[in-house]
């Protein structure tokens, strides 16, 4: 059986002149690095710019008066960022002292008077939501004339002693830290939340 013409194996076009041939073979790896590297930049530069569109920023404040000026000691959490955030951790202190829930910090400001005396508060659950964008939410709330004027009227005052350390993560579980232990200080990135040595309860 006729086994056909021959075929001969595909070879690189050559110009004939060396120096033309290495110029162009360096061109074309050069083009390739090129590409490849804007590649990455603009992998990078996507996933900065979705990690961007979804960054939150957990702020904490304390209210000591109410809309018609009265005393309160009212504790808020917002979000301000873009993204949600996931609520990992939560620190309360006072005078530089954790305090384990929301009845421990009210006997720590109100002292011995507290001795006998009702607190009513009213508090939500904070650590293990999701905060959504631009989401108010009231973590501990004492408003009731019940606890006493006099009570009511040192728990505001004492409010400027209150501290807080929260731990949050964006969808991406990219976390931060936000420490208002000793005035105020941006978030600080973290690889993850740790569980807090107090955390704070209702």
């Amino acid at each position: 059986m006729d086994a056909g013409p021959d075929t001969e194996a595909p070879h690189r076009r050559r110009t004939g002149q060396t120096w033309m041939d290495v110029a162009l073979s360096v061109s074309a790896v050069t083009i390739s690095l090129i590409s490849l590297l804007l590649g990455i930049g603009n992998g990078d530069a996507m996933k900065q710019l979705v990690a961007a569109n979804s960054w939150p920023f957990v702020s904490i404040g304390i209210s000591n008066r109410d809309e018609q000026r009265g005393p309160v000691l009212r504790i808020v959490a917002q979000n301000k960022g873009i993204g949600p955030a996931k609520i990992e951790a939560l620190e309360v202190f006072y005078k530089g002292h954790a305090a384990p829930n929301a009845r421990a910090l009210i006997h720590a400001m109100l002292g011995p008077q507290a001795d006998g005396v009702r607190e009513p508060y009213q508090g939500a659950t904070f650590v293990g939501d999701v905060l959504s964008s631009k989401e108010i939410v009231t973590v501990l709330s004492i408003q009731d004339e019940s606890v006493g004027a006099a009570n009511l009227g040192k728990l505001a005052a004492e409010a400027q002693n209150i501290g807080f350390r929260v731990c949050y993560c964006s969808v991406f579980n990219e976390c931060w830290i936000s420490d208002r232990t000793s005035g105020l200080a941006p978030p600080r990135p973290q690889k993850t939340c740790r569980p807090p040595t107090t955390p704070f309860t209702l």
